[in-house]
């Protein structure tokens, strides 16, 4: 089965690596730059014209969208991805859970130029697929918009960032075991969903109940687990 297969109808789009600026050198630029979505509807609005366009959603085209503010999309994205109908296509949860790590893991190490595999950067969602996805969470995104805004801000920046990026990598890396129970990888699609929420609106409340949310879940996980 080749890759495009295994992510249920991708095409080959490849894309050069970008670099990426770390948030905590550049927030103040960042924080005034119009190319960096800072909203649930601005950020799948810019994926909808891109898939009205006839481009495929590939990581190249998830950097493009993501702006400069790299860490918060980057993790919305995918996130959104996985809590959306697209996580019950085989091997999708595994191929985000992938790319998700890769970030995390150089985000943590605070690479300035962003990495992955040509084979991962080449595979794409259709853009048909893409629409049907967007048109599926424009709801909820208007109500998460409402829901959300800048506060406690110290919370999205600098060490915080670094923090989430751990928890998202452990989130990441359970996707392919929980992928063997159809949509359980959502639960792991949800905590990346609510880091990267927090991170592109600056909304430092809503880390602070990601992190809860987090807690709360390997808790019921070891309870699981333990009997």
């Amino acid at each position: 089965m080749t890759k495009a297969e295994a992510t249920g109808g991708t095409e080959h789009a490849a894309g050069p690596c970008r670099s990426l600026e770390m948030i905590s050198d550049t927030r103040a630029t960042h924080d005034q730059d119009s190319d960096t979505p800072t909203s649930v509807v601005d950020l799948l609005e810019r994926l909808e014209r891109l898939a009205r366009s006839g481009e495929d959603m590939s990581l190249d085209s998830v950097l493009q969208t993501a702006g400069h503010r790299f860490s918060g999309p980057l993790f919305l994205i995918p996130g959104l991805i996985v809590v959306s109908p697209l996580s019950g296509i085989p091997l999708v949860p595994s191929f985000i859970g992938l790319a998700v790590a890769l970030i995390c893991v150089q985000l943590i190490f605070q690479r300035r130029q962003l990495w992955f595999p040509a084979g991962m950067r080449s595979a794409a969602l259709k853009a048909d697929r893409v629409l049907r996805t967007i048109r599926f969470l424009k709801k909820p995104a208007r109500y998460l918009d409402r829901a959300t805004r800048p506060r406690l801000t110290w919370m999205t920046q600098g060490f915080a960032v670094r923090i989430a990026a751990v928890i998202c990598l452990l989130a990441a890396i359970s996707m392919p075991l929980l992928e063997i129970l159809p949509f359980s990888a959502t639960l792991a699609g949800a905590v990346i969903s609510l880091f990267g929420l927090s991170l592109t609106t600056r909304d430092g409340l809503l880390m602070v109940f990601a992190l809860f949310f987090f807690g709360g879940l390997t808790a019921l996980g070891l309870t699981l687990l333990t009997g």
